[in-house]
């Protein structure tokens, strides 16, 4: 079974995502949420995944992924971790802080957080959502 390369459309507060073939797009791709939420995937990136075909729903979806490999870069859809860095130049913030702040998602931000790697800085939350970031 050889990796196929697909592009993450969608992903649902669940963490269940959707993707396309990149060489297809008209070719729907699922993706269960556990596989999504450790790959921390985003809208835009495009990722290597092992696929097999779709028996619940074939009509709708009719691939699912079974394994991810490390993803590759976004497609230029959006700047988001510039737009975090330039926030956390004014200093510590709360993922649903961003969120706010940036229009966005905050399962997007925490996701661009944890890919994003930033050096010196503190994680840490008492809940998820109220995961801090601060910048040293």
């Amino acid at each position: 079974m050889q990796p196929t390369e697909i592009i993450i459309t969608n992903r649902l507060a669940t963490g269940t995502t959707f993707a396309v073939l990149s060489s297809d797009m008209t070719q729907n791709v699922f993706i269960p949420s556990k596989l999504a939420l450790d790959a921390s995937l985003r809208p835009g990136q495009k990722i290597m995944a092992q696929i097999v075909p779709n028996m619940s729903q074939p009509d709708k979806t009719p691939w699912l992924a079974i394994s991810l490999e490390d993803g590759g870069p976004m497609l230029p859809v959006d700047n988001l971790a510039e737009r975090i860095r330039a926030e956390l130049e004014n200093g510590p913030a709360t993922v649903y802080d961003l969120a706010k702040m940036l229009d966005a998602d905050i399962e997007d931000v925490r996701a661009e957080l944890k890919s994003m790697r930033l050096p010196r800085t503190d994680l840490w939350a008492l809940e998820q959502a109220d995961l801090l970031v601060t910048v040293a």
